[in-house]
């Protein structure tokens, strides 16, 4: 490398020029360098001259002087000069050439020469290399440059997209570690509180010949941040604690759970987000307050041990779940088997058993078993009577009356009501001599009957029926039918003065059929209905029979009403209609043999 230099030409008549070089100035900041240069006349005595022309200067392949003029020289006599500006490779390196001519004491050229040069090197920016790459918040960084200026350079860490600048040093010559202080780390980490990873850029600068900087980039992330926290159970309901003497046992469906989360902390400058506690398939989001979350969760329908998690949540998305173990007693109400039993199912001293079961509830729970008496036309119960489990208890009930019995079971949580109804006594047989009837398994309700499970076995029948013909009956309507003949057995059923059958005391079902002779000779609907009381209305119609006519000679036709079963009442009165079709026919009755008949059989 040189900072001048110069050549001759060749001679002619020990005549020549020499030109010459020096470097003038350098940029670091362009890169480049400036050189003056001359040429001039040599050779032969000082104060001789010579006559030279067409002149040529060329450097770095540019023409920098060129004149076809003669002139003078002298040996010294300056031909040209100038500075000349050429700029270096990217590592600051430059070679050039440079060549002259001219025509001495010819007008042709007939001297020339050239050299070549290394000018001096340009020390160039500091450029960044190997760095640390990847890192976490706890570690220690480092950056390696290039610095052939040997210059101060700046170094420095940007975290982030808005490349926000963490920690920087200057006046470093070369590779550079990072003693980080806790406000550079705490800087870093408070830059990332809501990610756990960032961009991370390393910075090469320096301002050797302007403002120059190099960088690379990689990723800074946040290491051992996850949040903790502090996370108990326990039953907050005074009455099931009291019994219990723990809070940590949990009753089914009685007990208030709830779970107390505290000493909520987010490290490195992240906050808490959420705390969320799962429970029988079941996730319940909780309300931060300061340092702490409460879930008051309220009974627990569960039986056996269960457990719940918690888990937490921070700014950046680390979680920390911790799982509690939480021991459940199983409870449900109370029950009992309750058996009552009147003495030979007839006499008043009655017999009451009740077992009762309760839940243990850790050996803690009590039964109570208590019962009270009414008779079923009372409005008003007996005071309670407490009684022992499983030992059968003697009452005197009064057998002539049905009785409302009320079974109470009791534990320290809840109670169980059994309603039961204890019937009259009853024998399997009953012989009552006021009214000479025989009752089975049942009081005989009337006198002189046979009655068993309340119904009267002997029934009372009764068939009314006609005894004479009917004839020019009211058309298109339904016309009741006189019946006057009557046959019948038992006392619960009263033939009526206008052809219908009475029903008497005690009478709840019965059997109702009919049928009717008729002789019609208009084509048409013909009908026969059994009612109660009169046809008026629907509700009393117990059964009807239609029949249609097809012919208009006066055939007989029967119209039949098979027995239907039926309910009724004391003092209701049972008749036979027939409808009429458009024109009157004729009835005939009891010359062809009871045709036209009304049957009601009591049942119950």
């Amino acid at each position: 490398m040189a900072s001048s230099g110069s050549f001759n030409t060749s001679a002619y008549s020990s005549r020549y020029l020499k030109f010459s070089w020096s470097v003038k100035s350098q940029s670091v900041a362009k890169n480049s360098t400036t050189i003056s240069w001359n040429l001039k006349g040599a050779g032969g005595a000082t104060n001789n001259w010579f006559m030279s022309g067409n002149f040529k200067v060329v450097i770095d392949g540019k023409t920098v002087y060129s004149s076809s003029s003669r002139i003078q020289l002298y040996n010294g006599t300056t031909v040209a000069s100038g500075t000349y500006t050429m700029t270096h490779n990217s590592v600051g390196a430059r070679n050039f050439s440079a060549s002259a001519q001219a025509g001495i004491y010819t007008i042709a050229v007939n001297c020339s020469g050239s050299g070549s040069w290394s000018l001096p090197t340009i020390a160039r920016h500091a450029t960044i290399g190997n760095t640390s790459g990847n890192i976490t918040d706890e570690g220690t960084p480092y950056v390696e440059f290039s610095n052939p200026a040997n210059t101060n350079v700046s170094v420095w860490l940007e975290i982030g997209s808005s490349a926000s600048q963490i920690a920087r040093r200057n006046n470093v010559t070369s590779r550079y570690t990072w003693t980080l202080t806790d406000a550079e780390r705490n800087a870093i980490r408070q830059a990332m509180a809501n990610t756990n990873s960032a961009r991370l850029r390393y910075v090469v600068y320096d301002s050797n010949g302007g403002d120059n900087w190099s960088y690379k980039d990689y990723t800074m992330s946040i290491v051992n941040a996850n949040p903790t926290f502090s996370a108990a159970y326990s039953d907050t309901n005074s009455a099931t604690t009291a019994i219990t003497g723990n809070n940590q046992l949990i009753i089914q469906n009685q007990s208030s759970l709830q779970i107390a989360v505290t000493n909520l902390s987010a490290k490195k400058y992240a906050t808490i987000s959420s705390v969320t506690c799962s429970l029988n398939g079941t996730t319940y989001t909780g309300t931060i307050s300061g340092t702490s979350c409460t879930f008051n969760i309220g009974a627990v329908n569960l039986a056996a041990n269960t457990s719940a998690t918690v888990t937490v949540k921070d700014s950046r998305g680390n979680t920390a779940s911790q799982t509690l173990n939480i021991q459940v007693l199983a409870w449900s109400t109370p029950t009992a088997l309750v058996t009552m039993q009147r003495e030979n199912n007839f006499y008043s001293n009655t017999t009451i058993t009740v077992d009762g079961s309760v839940s243990s509830v850790d050996n803690k729970n009590t039964l109570t078993i208590k019962l009270r008496c009414k008779k079923v036309s009372d409005s008003t119960w007996g005071n309670y009577v407490e009684v022992p489990d499983n030992e059968p208890q003697n009452f005197t009930l009064d057998n002539n009356y049905e009785w409302d019995v009320q079974v109470v079971v009791i534990d320290l949580f809840g109670n169980t009501t059994y309603n039961l109804v204890l019937s009259r006594g009853m024998p399997i047989i009953y012989f009552d001599r006021l009214k000479n009837s025989v009752g089975i398994n049942c009081f005989p309700e009337d006198d002189e009957s046979l009655e068993v499970n309340g119904v009267n076995a002997i029934r009372s029948v009764m068939t009314r029926y006609l005894t004479a013909d009917l004839t020019n009956l009211t058309a298109n309507s339904y016309v009741k039918i006189n019946l006057s003949g009557t046959n019948s057995f038992g006392d619960k059923l009263t033939a009526t003065n206008d052809g219908g059958i009475k029903i008497g005391a005690g009478v709840n079902q019965i059997l109702v059929s009919g049928r009717m002779l008729t002789s019609c000779s208009v084509v048409g609907a013909q009908y026969i209905r059994i009612a109660k009381n009169d046809v008026s209305s629907s509700a009393n119609m117990l059964c009807w029979v239609s029949h249609t006519n097809t012919t208009t000679s006066a055939a007989f036709e029967t119209i039949n009403a098979t027995p239907c079963l039926v309910n009724v009442q004391e003092n209701d009165v049972i008749y036979l209609y027939y409808y009429v079709p458009a024109s009157s026919g004729t009835i005939y009755g009891n010359n062809y043999g009871n045709q036209t008949s009304l049957t009601v059989e009591t049942v119950s």
